[in-house]
């Protein structure tokens, strides 16, 4: 297994984690500082411990890499997969970094507690971050983030509302 599985892997054991501490959890201060720390460690992943680069980066079209993908699978059957396995976990990364903020968000304020809010608030934070990057010459502008982000606080709701909510 190669580097980005374990960094895949360390995410999915800490969003768990999160999942069962908010749960248990029924003071809403210390679930508002995990949120603190999590949005914090969100914007240093996304864009403190990136390089700057002097050209600027753009990826306009959100199907391109599933497009990539599909082609691969056509020619290439299952082995497509790993050869696309870091554009797979690129996409699975920026779903799964993004479903903390679906269910820390409504067990904070209850003004979140629709589930397009929280669609918006994570398809908002995306459009910064990915801004931000652009401006800051820090990564590439890519439009399928946004939607991989918003999925992964879309999914996040809903274990939010699924689970979390009914304890």
């Amino acid at each position: 297994m190669g580097f980005p599985y374990y960094v895949a892997l360390i995410v999915a054991v800490c969003i768990a984690g999160l999942a069962v501490l908010v749960s248990c959890v029924e003071n809403r201060h210390t679930v508002g500082v995990l949120l603190a720390f999590y949005v914090i460690a969100v914007l240093i992943i996304t864009l403190f411990v990136r390089t700057y680069d002097l050209e600027v980066k753009t990826l306009l079209n959100p199907l391109s890499k599933y497009s990539q993908i599909g082609k691969s699978l056509a020619s290439d059957g299952v082995k497509c997969f790993s050869k696309n396995r870091g554009m797979i976990m690129e996409i699975v990364l920026n779903i799964l970094l993004f479903i903390p903020l679906g269910y820390l968000v409504p067990a904070v304020k209850d003004a979140f507690r629709k589930c397009w809010k929280i669609l918006l608030l994570g398809l908002g934070l995306s459009v910064f971050i990915e801004v931000s990057q652009l401006v800051l010459h820090m990564g590439c502008f890519d439009v399928a983030d946004l939607l991989h982000n918003t999925l992964g606080a879309g999914i996040g709701y809903f274990v939010w509302w699924k689970w979390i909510r009914a304890q």
